[in-house]
């Protein structure tokens, strides 16, 4: 009797069979994430309909990068200055927020969402004096990871500002904790 028609090799043949299909779906998976187009979970959603308009913020003279895909690990394919208005489609994926009818070559593209506001920010260049009654978390971008802590009555060079958050020398603050000052 050869092993090739006994039940034991057939066993064997179907969990071999699992595990390529099994790894064949495993390397799918690990490239889609790789490419930048895996499903993510639920965000919030964006106020208003069809093409939401929003402006991009971050220090002055510098700019934002326009990806093809909502991953750092592409290049850019544009970029962005503070103050831009940009047009929003809904689209989120990975942190990131798709725009149209970009000024870039392709038009559109994927932009991290921590340097996009809703309201138009107003370029200020003034001082400011933090007013709250406990330390304050300047950010590396809105609602990202805590930069530093500036403390009350702290002095700070506010760049941009609008209703929620004002952009200082210190990083993303939000602005109801700030008290502008004269030049």
């Amino acid at each position: 009797m050869r092993f090739r028609n006994t039940e034991l090799w057939k066993i064997i043949r179907t969990v071999l069979e699992i595990l390529l299909i099994t790894l064949a779906i495993y390397a799918i998976i690990t490239a889609c994430r790789w490419l930048g187009i895996s499903e993510a979970f639920a965000e919030d959603s964006y106020p208003g309909d069809e093409s939401i308009i929003a402006y991009v913020i971050c220090m002055p003279g510098d700019y934002v990068n326009v990806r093809p895909f909502p991953s750092t690990r592409h290049d850019r394919s544009g970029y962005l200055e503070a103050g831009d208005e940009i047009y929003l489609d809904g689209r989120k994926k990975n942190g990131f927020v798709h725009i149209v009818n970009a000024h870039t070559e392709s038009g559109e593209g994927w932009v991290y969402k921590g340097y996009i506001v809703y309201d138009e920010p107003e370029r200020v260049n003034q001082k400011a004096v933090v007013s709250c009654n406990g330390r304050l978390s300047a950010r590396r971008y809105i609602g990202g990871k805590r930069r530093k802590w500036l403390q009350p009555q702290q002095t700070v060079k506010v760049y941009y500002w609008t209703d929620e958050w004002a952009l200082t020398d210190s990083g993303y603050v939000q602005s109801k904790y700030l008290d502008l000052v004269g030049d």
